[in-house]
């Protein structure tokens, strides 16, 4: 009896192997069709492309077929229109940006009247067709072109406008104007600096009245301090004069641009006829050399305050070679020990 159940059960469990291993053979049978359908889908959708133009070019003439092509591939490289600039070089010569012409250059310039996009005052350009030769660079600053209205027909007129204040007539007119004005003013500040150091307190002395010079003989000015000193009648006289040069100034300016060209700065004030009798080579001359002492002199008065508001001592006993006699930097020099410079 006992054998008989094992048999049973021996033969029960080789049935359910084999049920099992049969259930497995299926679902790896079903797999493989799965994948080889899967497979030739793939194979299908990649040799659809192929199989639609073929059938395409069956029932199409070729120059259709071709025709089809190049727009596909037009929409696959649309050329840019909008300009594009390259200054480092980056697009090689056969792309189509190149080939169609859209690599514009940075510079700017009308070739209309020059024959090259760029200058080259220092010649380092190898090719001379992209150089400007036709450019006419500035005497003080060589490396810049000339401004258009700097040509050399005022008087001190080196090229010199790093800002572009010449930007058009009227503007030059109006700053030249100004610029003698602060000459003028500057030259006499630079005479009347150092007098009044060496002169204020004999003077005031002489009329009985109060020097107006600061400690170590300094004048009174912004850096200095001192201004509030100054008696309000000084101020009234000096503003009141500026006040009727101005008005006479713009009258005499009004006047002569209606007939003649207006100098800039002419107020007609020359009473021992220098400019009357000279040629106008002369002329130029001296109104050169009037506007370039009047730039020397706003530099001058301008290290005169530094150097008096750094230095707490006056210009005359800083450097007092150029303002005293000999005798007297001598004495200074011995009883300084040579500490002042001269």
């Amino acid at each position: 009896m006992q054998a008989k159940s094992s048999q049973f059960i021996n033969q029960f469990r080789n049935a359910e192997g084999y049920q099992y291993s049969h259930n497995i053979s299926n679902r790896k049978k079903s797999n493989i069709l799965k994948h080889n359908k899967m497979q030739f889908s793939t194979f299908s959708l990649s040799f659809l492309p192929v199989a639609t133009v073929y059938s395409f070019s069956i029932h199409s003439s070729p120059t259709a077929v071709v025709t089809s092509l190049q727009s596909s591939a037009a929409n696959v490289q649309e050329i840019p229109s909008k300009p594009i600039y390259d200054p480092l070089g980056l697009y090689p010569k056969n792309s189509l940006e190149r080939t169609n012409g859209l690599i514009q250059s940075m510079e700017n310039v009308e070739t209309s009247t020059k024959n090259g996009p760029v200058i080259d005052p220092l010649n380092l350009y190898f090719d001379k067709s992209e150089v400007d030769s036709k450019a006419i660079m500035s005497v003080s600053l060589p490396m810049i072109e000339q401004p258009a209205l700097l040509d050399g027909s005022l008087p001190g007129d080196r090229g010199f406008d790093p800002l572009n204040f010449s930007s058009n007539e009227s503007a030059l007119q109006w700053y030249r104007t100004a610029e003698i004005k602060h000459a003028r003013i500057a030259m006499l500040a630079a005479v009347g600096w150092p007098v009044s150091e060496l002169f204020d307190k004999k003077l005031a002395y002489l009329v009985g009245m109060k020097p107006l010079l600061m400690l170590n003989d300094r004048v009174p000015s912004v850096l200095n301090g001192g201004l509030s000193k100054v008696p309000p009648l000084h101020w009234a006289a000096v503003l009141g004069t500026t006040i009727a040069l101005e008005i006479y100034g713009m009258t005499r300016e009004e006047t002569a641009s209606k007939t003649t060209k207006y100098i800039p700065g002419d107020l007609g004030f020359d009473p021992l006829n220098i400019a009357r009798f000279s040629s106008d080579k002369t002329r130029f001359q001296l109104l050169e050399s009037e506007l370039f002492n009047g730039r020397l002199a706003m530099l001058a008065i301008t290290g005169f305050a530094a150097q008096e508001w750094w230095t707490q001592n006056s210009v005359i006993n800083e450097t007092p070679l150029f303002f005293k006699p000999f005798n007297i930097v001598m004495e200074q020099i011995l009883d300084a020990g040579g500490s002042i410079s001269v």
